[in-house]
This record gives C-alpha cells, structure tokens and sequence, in this order.
C-alpha cells in the first residue's frame, strides 16, 4: 500500500490504469500520483538525447512565446536586473539564454546530456550551469534571489522532500517560481487518462489549485503571492507528438516525422485549455533580532 506524496495519507484509490502505470488519487487532499517508482534505468532512458530532440525543444517560435510570459512572471514580482536566479530543470537552455540578458542565471538539470548542451549555447555562463539530482548540489545558503521551476514539479517523485534543500538556497524574501500541469482544468477532467498532460511514467505527480496551494503552504512553508492557470504555446509539430503519446493508433509516427520537418509543423498555436498552472510563492524574510 502506498501514500500519499504530498500529505502522507494512506487513504488513495485508483484513477487511472495506463498501460502498466497505476494512478492513483489521494482522498484526503486531492493530489494525482503514479503509484509504483520508476526504476533509475527507466528513467536514464527516458531523459535521453532523444528526450530532448522533439518540437517543444527544437523549436524556437513557441519557446520563445513561453518564455516571453515567464520573463513577464518574474519582471511582475519585482525581480531586479542583475539578481541572481537559479533554473532547476533548465533542459537544454533556452530560458536561462533569455533571461541571462537581464538576470545573473544559474541552471541545473538532471541530465548530464541537456546540461551540457545548455552550456554549449550559453558558454558565458556555463561555470554556473550543472547536472545531477538537486539533493547532489552544494549551492550556499541564502543565495539566490528567486528559484524557477518551469515544467519541473509534475517530473518530482517527491515535491516535500526535494524542494527544502532548493529553498535552503533562496533568499529570505525571495520567490519560487513554478510553472506545471493543473489537474483541475476543465479539459483535464473532460480528458481523464487521455489528458495531454498525463504522460507517465515521465509525469508522476498532478497538482490542482488546492493541492499546490497546500504544498507551498503547508509543506514548505511559504507565503502564496500567485496563483493562475492558463493555456499553452505549441507548435504544431509537438502538437501531434503528444496527441500520439496518448493516441499511438490515431497518428502515424511517420506523419509526426514529417511535419516535424517542414514549416507547417513549425507554426506556433495558442491551445486556450486553461491547464497550465503558474505559481508565486514568497520565502519569509528573516526575523529581526530585538536587542
């Protein structure tokens, strides 16, 4: 039997069965988890090179669109040119290529493949860019002014367990920034299992506005400043690739190849499915120390 990865409740049933991954729902709290821990090779083949080589990463026409609104996120929350920002999860770096015009960026990310290739095309700041599991880091204390996680949270088997040691690092006063599936999107619960976004074992955990809400609250301890939910940029050359990740049999894998390769595939579409989730939340500053 297993429990609950956000509040500890061993009160879960089954959501979904997709292939051999079991979701299961907690009762308690509400939050979506894949039940069974993908084993480490699973996941080293699933973060491979390839990973990295479909259209949400190899072209820039949606990325840039994205990340256009995340630099509008933190520019909104008063986030200072020449701050420092941390980037978990910062794939094969766009964003930290962005946002490094105005902020001092440092990037990590758990493939060793898409770290270096982040450093490859941002060799100013390759020094500050690096692989491995976040609890493998040494950033000093209290050293960043904010913490961005764009796309990252729903890839964490445990959110309470690994974001402390992040938080170690934020300044007091500083932001977590987090972008990441909302489970409770009307086209969510429309979709169910054949929800874009619920791609396991590659997903393994869905938050709502409840259950995120809690889990900065509650479980880590800082203040909520925002919350929203919007839809997404894609080109439609990815848009088919995930319509095949959950329909295989509706599109040819030949037929995603092939508009991966001509323009068409590279337009850049607005999906107003409201089921993507952006978070602020705020580190308490530190206490005073009355003499």
């Amino acid at each position: 039997m297993s429990n609950c990865r956000l509040c500890n409740c061993d009160d879960l049933k089954p959501r979904h069965n997709i292939g051999s991954v079991v979701v299961e729902g907690c009762r308690r709290c509400g939050f979506v988890q894949v039940r069974d821990r993908p084993k480490p090779e699973d996941l080293a083949a699933l973060y491979s090179p390839a990973y990295f080589d479909h259209g949400k990463y190899t072209d820039p026409c949606a990325l840039n669109k994205e990340n256009a609104r995340r630099m509008a996120l933190i520019r909104g929350q008063g986030i200072r040119p020449g701050e420092r920002i941390l980037e978990v999860g910062c794939a094969t770096g766009d964003f930290l290529g962005v946002a490094r015009r105005l902020y001092d960026l440092w990037g990590l990310d758990v493939s060793e493949y898409a770290a270096r290739e982040a450093q490859r095309r941002n060799p100013q700041i390759a020094a500050q860019i690096s692989f491995g599991p976040v609890e493998d880091q040494d950033y000093p204390d209290d050293f960043f002014d904010a913490v961005v996680m764009w796309d990252v949270l729903e890839h964490l088997w445990d959110p309470v367990g690994t974001c402390p040691r992040l938080l170690q690092s934020l300044k007091p006063g500083g932001h977590l920034f987090i972008s990441t599936p909302n489970m409770g999107a009307l086209t969510a619960r429309i979709m169910g299992r054949y929800w874009a976004f619920m791609t396991v074992p590659e997903h393994l955990g869905f938050y709502n506005r409840s259950t995120m809400t809690f889990l900065l609250r509650e479980r880590l301890h800082l203040e909520v400043v925002q919350w929203k939910t919007r839809g997404k940029w894609a080109n439609l050359g990815f848009l088919l690739y995930k319509i095949r990740r959950i329909w295989p049999r509706l599109v040819p894998q030949g037929f995603v190849d092939l508009f991966r390769t001509r323009r068409l595939g590279r337009i850049a579409l607005y999906v107003p499915s409201g089921d993507v989730q952006y978070a602020v939340a705020r580190k308490p500053p530190a206490r005073r120390t009355s003499w």
